[in-house]
């Protein structure tokens, strides 16, 4: 994430529900998501095809979210191929097809249909590239032209697995109701809820509990974007009467983590705290960081004038899936009575160099 700080709200269009190559329209995942065009799931001599018929304007498109990234980094394996069906005769037209998200510099290979029979397509998409979440199909590209095309059978390339994820919910906090302001969080039983007025940024909000429970966390991916929400210009929150912040992770690869507070008086300003600067990354576990407001405020954070907060990372350079709950501001540190609860002992006591740790229950933290 950059230095600048954006006062906007942005609005994200629903994809196209996930789905993996190849891709043959049988299944409802196979859904694209229309921009400014219309799609639609129907078959052609028996067979289901995808149609999507434009919308008259330069950039109109169907995009499908892949729920398994596409790889095209093997030169010897990322030639697309398919085939489009125009619904009539529209002479020689051009369209494109796009891939974009994932690790990759977005590609993109402009085609061309005519006749009213089925074509076979092949797109070789070349070397130096990554996988994609995101395949994109223009329908008459760079023109106010309409038509209506079917299209089938898109192959090619391989699936990229999804990362791991977290198999439990981060753990309810237990710190008292009246000595918290929640930021984001939907279990705790909390009262005192800190309302934003927009966000910006992107994220994925998933449920994390297999029951009829629940339990949701803020999934980022930071080779993307960062997330972060905020209040008007000229209204802030006062925090003066808390102590810390907190904040649940989980990752299995990140490289670096920034947990952003935003001050604004006429001017905004903006500090950070930096996993692993500031305290190393723990893996494959929900993890709980507690930083005392005073950190903040030595770099000149102003506990009264909090406006946005912010998760990120120096630039998408420093990629990895991360999972986040609980963020709250606090008035005292974790209960006592929570470490208490694990029932654990130390030793030896006292220690110049090792020290072990037993307990009944599993510490993360």
């Amino acid at each position: 994430m950059k230095k600048i700080t954006f006062i906007a709200i942005l609005f994200f269009p629903l994809m196209g529900i996930a789905q993996v190559f190849p891709i043959d329209f049988s299944d409802p995942s196979d859904d694209m998501f229309g921009d400014n065009c219309t799609f639609i799931l129907t078959t052609d001599a028996g067979n289901d095809v995808g149609s999507i018929t434009g919308g008259g304007i330069f950039y109109d498109n169907a995009q499908l979210s892949l729920s398994e990234n596409l790889d095209l980094s093997d030169d010897n394996n990322n030639t697309i191929t398919f085939r489009i069906k125009p619904m009539a005769d529209y002479g020689t037209r051009t369209h494109l097809l796009k891939f974009e998200g994932g690790t990759g510099p977005n590609v993109e290979l402009q085609f061309t249909s005519t006749g009213t029979d089925w074509i076979n397509i092949s797109l070789d998409y070349g070397s130096g590239l990554g996988n994609y979440d995101l395949m994109v199909l223009f329908t008459d590209f760079e023109t106010n032209l309409t038509g209506t095309y079917l299209i089938d059978d898109f192959a090619g390339g391989t699936n990229v697995p999804p990362p791991p994820s977290p198999t439990t919910p981060a753990p309810t906090p237990t710190v008292p109701d009246n000595e918290v302001l929640v930021v984001y969080g939907d279990t705790g039983g909390y009262t005192n809820i800190w309302v934003s007025d927009y966000f910006f940024g992107g994220n994925e909000i998933v449920d994390l509990d297999p029951t009829e429970t629940i339990n949701e966390a803020i999934k980022m991916d930071f080779s993307c974007c960062g997330y972060g929400e905020g209040t008007l210009p000229g209204i802030v929150t006062d925090l003066t009467a808390y102590d810390y912040v907190h904040f649940d992770y989980w990752t299995t690869a990140a490289t670096q983590i920034r947990f952003i507070l935003i001050e604004e008086d006429g001017v905004v300003n903006e500090y950070f705290y930096e996993l692993p600067t500031e305290e190393a990354f723990v893996f494959d576990t929900w993890t709980h960081v507690e930083i005392p407001l005073s950190f903040f405020e030595n770099l000149g954070f102003s506990k009264d004038k909090f406006f946005q907060y912010k998760l990120g990372t120096l630039s998408d350079l420093d990629v990895g899936i991360v999972y986040f709950d609980n963020i709250y501001f606090s008035v005292n540190q974790l209960s006592l009575t929570d470490v208490e609860a694990v029932n654990f002992n130390v030793y030896p006591n006292p220690s110049d160099h090792i020290w072990y740790v037993k307990a009944n229950d599993i510490i993360t933290t």
